[in-house]
């Protein structure tokens, strides 16, 4: 998979993202927005794919060094946006977050490292449920590899075992279990490992309608089931949100990979793409307080509205971190704890 492909995956996941979480008032807009929710599987694909090719070239044998490292640069990324966002609440609503605050010393550390799955706590920003899944997935992700690579496709089954004879479930506050998502972190690496596209890449751009036709004959029964039926049956791990989520995105990213041509359209989504994570972290302020600040009635121009307000964001800090040369600043210094070269 090529650069390009990745970030045209991570691209297509932000505008689904942003839709997800537009309110839309219609029985046809809850399920297509619920469907939306995909975003968080296509991001945990191409996630776990990039994990995989670092671990494989530099950390097979360092995994402690890789989820260091990992931590750190999630922090990096997340806390100009959480800083900004506590900010702005706390000069909205001073009462409500400082009593919140004040409840206990260790509230605002739990709050700002996003752990408080793991320790007694709450989240003040509900779309940062994500950083701590990550922060999960990271700590287990050479465990993952490690199986990947020694039982290779048998490792699925392996899987779907484990969670489901293993008596605690995580749970993700906004985010559900994290059951639903092994599955999908498996199938990164399993692709990256075997390099499932370079296989695949002799078959780009041939017969692209022909794919597409067969992507939307999987993607439609799998939604209007996912939405219709599996809400009274998410104790049953197999007809839970997890695998129907899985086979939806696996069949997007390959739509993607086989039929994504290098034109305007292509190149507009890859550069949304490539501010995916400064969007994501600022997406919730526009949603949770502007929108409200401010109401919109229609959705679509909500939508545009906040596409526009998060990418020019992103463009902003993007700015100053080059001018302060903030990322180069972080590289160093995770080369000189962890003495790379």
């Amino acid at each position: 998979m090529s650069k390009d492909d990745s970030l045209f995956i991570k691209g297509v996941a932000i505008l689904l993202l942003l839709f997800h979480h537009n309110p839309i008032d219609s029985i046809l807009g809850d399920v297509l927005q619920s469907g939306a929710r995909v975003c968080v599987w296509l991001f945990v694909f191409i996630t776990a794919y990039g994990y995989t090719l670092q671990f494989k070239d530099k950390y097979e044998k360092r995994p402690f060094q890789f989820i260091f490292k990992r931590i750190i640069l999630l922090y990096s990324l997340m806390w100009f946006f959480y800083l900004f966002n506590l900010i702005t609440e706390i000069a909205l609503n001073p009462q409500g977050i400082l009593r919140y605050f004040s409840l206990s010393v260790f509230n605002l550390p739990i709050d700002m490292l996003n752990i408080q799955n793991l320790v007694p706590g709450k989240i003040e920003i509900g779309a940062y449920w994500y950083v701590n899944f990550l922060l999960v997935v990271i700590a287990i992700f050479p465990l993952l590899y490690y199986l990947a690579k020694k039982t290779t496709w048998f490792s699925i089954p392996i899987l779907v075992l484990i969670t489901q004879l293993c008596p605690f479930k995580l749970t993700f506050e906004h985010g559900g279990q994290l059951n639903y998502y092994l599955l999908i972190v498996m199938l990164g690496i399993l692709f990256a490992q075997n390099k499932v596209f370079e296989y695949l890449s002799k078959f780009k751009n041939k017969k692209s309608w022909l794919v597409i036709l067969f992507g939307i004959l999987i993607i439609v029964p799998s939604l209007i089931f996912r939405n219709m039926f599996l809400p009274q049956v998410e104790d049953k791990w197999y007809l839970s949100i997890g695998p129907f989520s899985t086979i939806i995105t696996m069949t997007i990213v390959l739509m993607i990979f086989l039929c994504r041509t290098d034109n305007k359209v292509s190149q507009l989504i890859q550069k949304l793409g490539k501010h995916s994570g400064n969007i994501y972290f600022s997406q919730g302020f526009f949603y949770n307080i502007l929108a409200f600040a401010f109401p919109i009635e229609n959705e679509f121009i909500l939508f545009i509205c906040c596409l526009v307000y998060t990418l020019a964001i992103s463009i902003v800090v993007e700015i100053v971190k080059k001018n302060t040369r903030y990322n180069e600043r972080i590289r160093n210094l995770l080369k000189k704890i962890l003495k790379e070269a």
